[in-house]
């Protein structure tokens, strides 16, 4: 696999600049990120996984917005969002989370050791934790002639603490991981319906003219980014109604959306949506289980990140 690509997508060239920090390819542990930009401060969408790539993403914001004041707002807790937290805090700065995602967010960067296997890792440490804030609800960030809108997604969706972020004049909407594009979601972590009620609480609430998903390409006016992903989730519904045989259904998944990467994700995915309709708790460690499985045994992902990361300009 050649190396991760990120792709600066500025949205929005006057102040307030709005960029979107596009990793391609899609694959596991390689996340979206991005940064809104005023005269005073930058509110920084997410980290990466690893020391070097955030880094990489905070030389890059310093060259848009210099030294301005930073906030960094987690739109949730899995790693390749927000294991770069405290390299990110390093020189100072607080960050925004969900109420739902606050204690696994302070408690530091998750490597998934019974999932992956990763040799580069680099040195990462937690956030201070008085620097970790909650949005229970609604935050309004001043930049600086900019704002930015963090707002904590209502129930449990792709997590049980999601936030998205907002920028009013472009209208572009930060979807973290409620929206993925060109690669395969992961719901174990989350709910279903809870999930495509946030997906109808997005539209309903922000009516964004681009969004960025948490992995994908950005999808830019005349999207159809939510309603891909609602086909999607509603086929997991009505896919486990009757049947529970996931392996036979999880062919059909990779059938129907053969495009998509990752798609040893669909058995987990099913077996959550069946826990969801049936009134089961899923069991998590044996939906990863069988995600696994299906992958062919932990993921390598010296092999499927490359070497160094490679950065370019759109």
């Amino acid at each position: 696999m050649p190396a991760v690509r990120s792709n600066i997508v500025p949205l929005r060239h006057a102040r307030p600049g709005v960029v979107a920090y596009v990793k391609s390819p899609a694959e596991w542990f390689v996340a979206n990120s991005g940064w809104i930009q005023g005269s005073t401060g930058v509110a920084l969408i997410d980290t990466c996984g690893t020391e070097q790539a955030t880094l990489e993403l905070l030389r890059d914001v310093r060259k848009y917005a210099g030294e301005q004041e930073l906030t960094v707002v987690i739109t949730h807790a899995h790693g390749e969002h927000h294991n770069g937290l405290g390299v990110a805090l390093r020189e100072g700065g607080t960050a925004l989370v969900a109420p739902g995602s606050l204690d696994l967010v302070k408690a530091g960067p998750q490597t998934y050791g019974n999932v992956f296997t990763y040799t580069r890792w680099g040195v990462l440490e937690p956030p201070e934790p008085e620097a970790v804030r909650a949005v229970p609800g609604h935050q309004q960030l001043d930049l600086g002639g900019a704002t930015a809108d963090v707002v904590a997604v209502p129930g449990v969706a792709h997590t049980a603490g999601d936030l998205v972020v907002h920028e009013p004049r472009s209208g572009t909407l930060f979807a973290g991981d409620l929206v993925f594009i060109g690669d395969t979601p992961m719901a174990v972590h989350g709910s279903i319906p809870g999930w495509l009620d946030a997906l109808d609480w997005l539209q309903d609430t922000f009516r964004p003219r681009t969004v960025v998903p948490g992995h994908g390409p950005v999808a830019t006016p005349g999207h159809t980014a939510f309603h891909a992903m609602r086909v999607y989730l509603e086929w997991l519904l009505e896919a486990t109604v009757r049947q529970s045989n996931f392996t036979k259904l999880a062919k059909q998944a990779s059938l129907r959306w053969p495009s998509w990467r990752n798609p040893e994700r669909h058995i987990g995915n099913l077996m959550r949506a069946y826990a969801d309709q049936h009134g089961r708790k899923l069991d998590v460690d044996l939906a990863i289980d069988a995600v696994l499985a299906a992958a062919g045994g932990r993921i390598d992902l010296d092999g499927l990140l490359g070497g160094e990361p490679v950065r370019r300009i759109s």
